[in-house]
This record gives structure tokens, sequence and C-alpha cells, in this order.
């Protein structure tokens, strides 16, 4: 019996797949980034009435009766840190990917990483933009 677990032990290494492993960890972090960057832009961009700052304000105090446009802004401030977290940790997990894995798999990690370029621009439009609503909020 001591034998069987000793095997069943040593062998488990031997099939664990570090490319699926880092490709699924890179997914796992990279939808719920997607996610929140579709929900913030159509947010704040909505229409043509996003390139004022004062719609986009009236906006975001009527997202909710229970919090004013400032603390939709410090809410945005604070969920755009997570996606920037999130951005860094899928970047990490696919550039992994492409390192461990080959042809198709490698081809698809540096293509998830190539769409991550797009969502680090994203983010970075995304802060500026929020930042620019920092002077409407006093304090």
């Amino acid at each position: 019996m001591r034998l069987v677990l000793l095997f069943i032990f040593l062998a488990t290494p031997l099939y664990a797949d570090p490319c699926a492993d880092h490709f699924r960890a890179g997914l796992r972090v990279a939808r719920p980034l997607d996610v929140w960057l579709a929900e913030t832009e159509a947010t704040l961009y909505a229409g043509l009435d996003w390139v004022t700052r004062a719609r986009v304000m009236e906006r975001l105090e009527a997202r909710s009766a229970v919090t004013s446009a400032c603390q939709e802004v410090a809410t945005l401030r604070r969920d755009l840190r997570v996606a920037q977290d999130r951005l860094i940790a899928a970047q990490r997990s696919f550039q992994l990917a492409s390192a461990l894995c080959w042809d198709v798999n490698r081809a698809r990690a540096q293509g998830n990483l190539a769409s991550l370029d797009d969502h680090a621009t994203a983010l970075r439009d995304l802060a500026g933009y929020i930042a620019s609503l920092d002077d409407r909020c006093p304090g």
C-alpha cells in the first residue's frame, strides 16, 4: 500500500501540464478584466455625451441613489487598480504559457498577450479619464 501511495505521489508531477495551468490561469484572470473594461467604457463613454465631463458626472450621480458621483469616481479608481493588478497577473500567466507551450498553444498564448497590450492601452486611457474627473470632486 505504501508503494502505491509513493508511486501516486511521485507520478502526479509527470502528469501536470504547466502550459495548460498557466494558460487557464491567464484566462481566469483576464475574463473579469474584459467584463470590467466593457462595462466601464459603456458607463463612461455611452453616447456622445462622454466628451463632456459634466454629463459623465451626471450619469455617475444617477447610477445609485445611495452614492454621489464623486463616490462613484472613487469606486472607479479602486476598480481600476484591481483591473491593473489583474492585467499584470494575466500577462505573467500568458508569458509563462508562451514559454512553456508549443505550436498552437504558444501562438494562442502570444495572441492573448497581444490582446492584453490593447487592454493595457485601454486601462491607461481610462486612468487618464478618471483622473480628469477628480477636479470635479472636492477634497
